[in-house]
């Protein structure tokens, strides 16, 4: 491949890194065509990008964007998974699943979140992470508990009262 053609893949794949905060780097050096086309069909369905690449050309796009560290991850056959609105999370936990699924395929390696390098460790913790949608629903459970524990006592309190109003109401009439 001509130096050429090299120094445009990296500045595609900067301007593509440019759009995003995050990345997950995965060896692929076990995978055949298929699967990656397969992963990488997965993946856009979430508004992901996976990139295979020459390992010097993703070094050189993440130098060039200033995402230092991530390219001591580049080492044998890589990808990377980046982009869409959840970024990191919504691929690691991909990620995490294509390889509990299909161990011997898929290698992770790590990732960047904020300006900051991720361990195999931390992309795997990261896929634990609820989506935004499933931490919205226990946003709202959370603050509803309490305004139908609420609703709850003052309806109780409020029967309590009808009660004792019809045991005075039926006193009243009996002893009258």
């Amino acid at each position: 491949m001509s130096r050429r053609m090299k120094e445009l893949m990296a500045r595609e794949l900067a301007d593509g890194f440019r759009e995003t905060d995050s990345c997950v780097v995965v060896g692929i050096g076990r995978m055949d065509v298929l699967s990656v086309t397969e992963l990488r069909n997965v993946l856009r369905s979430e508004g992901l990008h996976f990139r295979v690449l020459k390992n010097r050309v993703a070094a050189h796009a993440l130098k060039e964007i200033g995402w230092t560290g991530v390219d001591e991850l580049l080492d044998g056959p890589s990808a990377l998974a980046f982009g869409g609105e959840s970024g990191a999370l919504a691929a690691s936990r991909l990620l995490v699943d294509w390889n509990r699924k299909l161990p011997d395929t898929l290698s992770i390696r790590g990732g960047l979140m904020d300006g900051k390098v991720l361990d195999e460790g931390a992309v795997r913790r990261l896929a634990t992470i609820p989506d935004k949608a499933t931490l919205y629903g226990m946003l709202a459970f959370a603050v509803a508990a309490p305004v139908s524990q609420i609703a709850s006592l003052v309806n109780d309190l409020l029967s309590g009262v009808a009660r004792a109003v019809g045991a005075l109401a039926e006193k009243s009439e009996g002893g009258a």
